[in-house]
């Protein structure tokens, strides 16, 4: 059964998925930072460079070969005190991630919200484009259609359909707009269907949920 303006399960799981798409990368890496963060293994890096700016530094560093063995470099932001410690020593205390040398934690590291920023305004884009859908879904009208029923009209469900068979004809379900003796038109979510009925029975009203077999003609 669908609900508002042919909203279902179907759309809804894609809203879940989309969602989902956009949240769980980001909710993973924190959940590693996390954890490298409390139980990474503690390793000394060696500093290739520094630069201070303000407040803060980032820092080049490699880190050993016994958790790094593609000894990739890598960079973090850091205080202006850690900084100049490391430029100082040429090392850097670090967490790593076991198996995971890309997540790492560094006391006096400073954290960059851009992630976060990106994933907000995903969500916020995902949810108006949603109410977007859901306020103007019966209003975005698609063309008309026109077919012949070759078969009488039946009780309809709830919701909309426009379903292909395998001889070529439609089942079409909607919602009765007009009712005469020689046609009737069925409102789907996104268009109507004016369902010409040659010699074919309708017994029901408008505003009456409908369901022909027909071929479509235009």
């Amino acid at each position: 059964m669908k609900g508002r303006r042919g909203w279902g399960w179907r759309r809804i799981l894609l809203v879940v998925i989309a969602l989902g798409v956009v949240n769980v990368p980001f909710l993973l890496h924190l959940y590693q930072v996390h954890r490298a963060q409390t139980e990474g293994v503690h390793v000394t890096a060696t500093v290739t460079s520094v630069a201070i700016s303000g407040d803060d530094a980032v820092i080049a560093f490699k880190l050993p070969a016994s958790v790094d063995p593609q000894q990739d470099l890598r960079s973090v932001k850091v205080d202006r005190a850690t900084g100049a410690a490391a430029a100082r020593t040429k090392q850097l205390d670090v967490q790593v991630l076991r198996g995971h040398p890309a997540v790492f934690h560094v006391d006096g590291q400073v954290r960059s919200y851009g992630s976060l920023l990106i994933t907000v305004a995903a969500d916020l884009l995902i949810l108006a484009m949603l109410l977007l859908s859901w306020r103007l879904g019966g209003r975005l009208r698609r063309p008309p259609l026109e077919a012949v029923a070759v078969g009488d009209v039946e009780d309809g469900e709830e919701g909309s359909l426009l379903d292909k068979q395998d001889d070529g004809t439609y089942v079409i379900n909607g919602e009765v707009a007009e009712a005469r003796a020689e046609l009737l038109v069925l409102r789907l979510r996104d268009r109507d269907v004016t369902v010409h009925l040659r010699e074919h029975h309708n017994p029901l009203s408008v505003g009456d949920r409908a369901q022909v077999r027909a071929h479509l003609v235009g």
